[in-house]
């Protein structure tokens, strides 16, 4: 009896050993640039009915790191903020080893990352941002844009550029005598949309820096137009540049994007219907969950801004009938939007503008958390779809998706993959995936693409002639 009671209490004790964990074990910054914000925080957490302290904490040499408090409450939590102030470019991985009084060992975060540019010399190397400190706002920087002739290097007066961030018009100007405007922007990735009579339009993701003064984009005369319909560079225009507003800035956009044929099917049905038709009369209602690629790849500026302006294009569209939920995956898979009613597309827009790539790629558990996430609102009386939007392979617990795509086929659910600007051999592999699940794999690579693609994609599925 007495040894049965020794084992009941060394059991007892090491269940209630070792409690305290990490919201996060690693964090990656992805590219850092001069201005870029170079801390984190992380939640540590005590479930025990005891109080844990912090005795310790050992980390790399440019690693710097800031507490809310030593004890952590039973129950409760405390803050760890990690600054990283790396002293050379290119990659870096960095250990951050937090000793507790329930612990042997430590539990450890690390943070990794890409140096493209050196903080600033005025940079505290030496402190960790207090969290009692007003938030740093972002930087901003006075930026000329200047659009000219890419073969004779003119300036282009009455050029147009609208600016995208964060998925939606920032704003839209006309360019003055000079080809130019001014304008003042935060540090962060934007997207340029530049447009101007006889020439081809031009579209790409920048990153702007506190350090970069100029953007310059050249443009190239449209191949297609004879020389005599190509407008000559007027003289006259008016120094001063021209300030548009967000509803010119959409404005803009719908005038240079064309229409993109997007249909894979020949039911006549479809193809004779409104292409902006989707009453519930001819589309059954829709139950979507997306599975999005949040990994550090995305985080190229082009990639990131066209998913988001895409998810923004089909939220306008989708009724109040639909659903709509987001599963993202990176170093894990996590519930990022549970399923949402579309009357409160407010709350949609918000999570997708909140979406921040970070970490390596685990398509296989997004695509599983997918499905979980779509089955709890499953009516096979509606369309059931998981989409995946990646720029790339599912990397990493990928290898038993398909038999999950094929079992929940079974049932009616179709399984489609967006790529942004993939690969040939990417766009072959999800082309492929898709087939699995009856459905299609869609190409996004310009402001085209994401404007119409993806709520095609929608009306094909749902289409009630199918």
């Amino acid at each position: 009896m007495r040894n049965g009671l020794i084992i009941v209490f060394l059991l007892l004790s090491f269940i209630n050993f070792a409690q305290s964990k990490l919201s996060k074990e690693i964090h990656d910054f992805g590219s850092l640039y001069a201005g870029t914000q170079r801390f984190v925080d992380i939640t540590i957490e005590n479930p025990g009915a005891a109080p844990i302290y912090i005795l310790r904490i050992e980390q790399s040499p440019n690693i710097v790191h800031k507490l809310s408090g030593d004890i952590i409450p039973a129950g409760g939590k405390i803050s760890l903020r990690v600054q990283v102030n790396p002293s050379t470019t290119g990659r870096f991985q960095l250990g951050c080893n937090v000793f507790m009084s329930d612990r042997n060992g430590p539990l450890t975060f690390t943070v990794t990352g890409n140096v493209l540019e050196l903080a600033k010399k005025d940079f505290n190397t030496t402190a960790c941002p207090d969290f009692n400190a007003t938030p740093v706002q972002r930087e901003s920087s006075e930026i000329t844009i200047i659009t000219f002739d890419k073969e004779t290097r003119e300036p282009l007066s009455k050029s147009k550029v609208v600016v995208i961030r964060n998925g939606e018009p920032a704003g839209a100007w006309i360019t003055g005598k000079k080809g130019s405007f001014d304008v003042s922007m935060a540090s962060g990735y934007f997207y340029f949309l530049a447009t101007h009579d006889g020439y081809v339009n031009k579209e790409a993701g920048v990153y702007v820096g506190p350090e970069i003064h100029e953007i310059s984009i050249p443009l190239t005369k449209d191949p297609e137009l004879i020389l005599a319909d190509i407008p000559s560079i007027d003289t006259n225009t008016s120094e001063e540049a021209e300030t548009l507003d967000i509803d010119e800035a959409k404005e803009i956009i719908s005038e240079v994007i064309e229409e993109t044929d997007t249909v894979t099917t020949l039911n006549p049905n479809f193809l004779d219907a409104d292409k902006e038709n989707f009453d519930e009369q001819f589309f059954k209602p829709v139950n979507i969950e997306f599975v999005i690629d949040i990994s550090s790849s995305m985080k190229q500026g082009d990639k990131m801004e066209l998913m988001k302006y895409a998810l923004n294009q089909l939220v306008a569209e989708l009724r109040p009938v639909d659903r709509m939920g987001i599963v993202t995956y990176a170093d894990n898979a996590q519930v990022f939007q549970s399923p949402t009613q579309c009357d409160r597309k407010e709350v949609i827009l918000k999570a997708v503008s909140e979406l921040r790539p970070e970490g390596m790629t685990a398509g296989g558990r997004g695509i599983k958390k997918g499905y979980s996430e779509l089955m709890l609102n499953y009516d096979p009386n509606k369309t059931n779809i998981v989409i995946v939007i990646t720029d790339g392979a599912f990397n990493k617990d990928s290898d038993n998706y398909q038999k999950i795509v094929k079992r929940y086929a079974r049932k009616g659910v179709i399984f489609s993959v967006v790529g942004v600007k993939t690969s040939a051999n990417d766009t072959r592999r999800m082309t492929e995936a898709a087939t699995f699940g009856g459905g299609r794999f869609i190409a996004i690579e310009q402001l085209s693409d994401a404007q119409t693609k993806l709520f095609q994609e929608i009306r094909l599925a749902s289409f009630r002639g199918r």
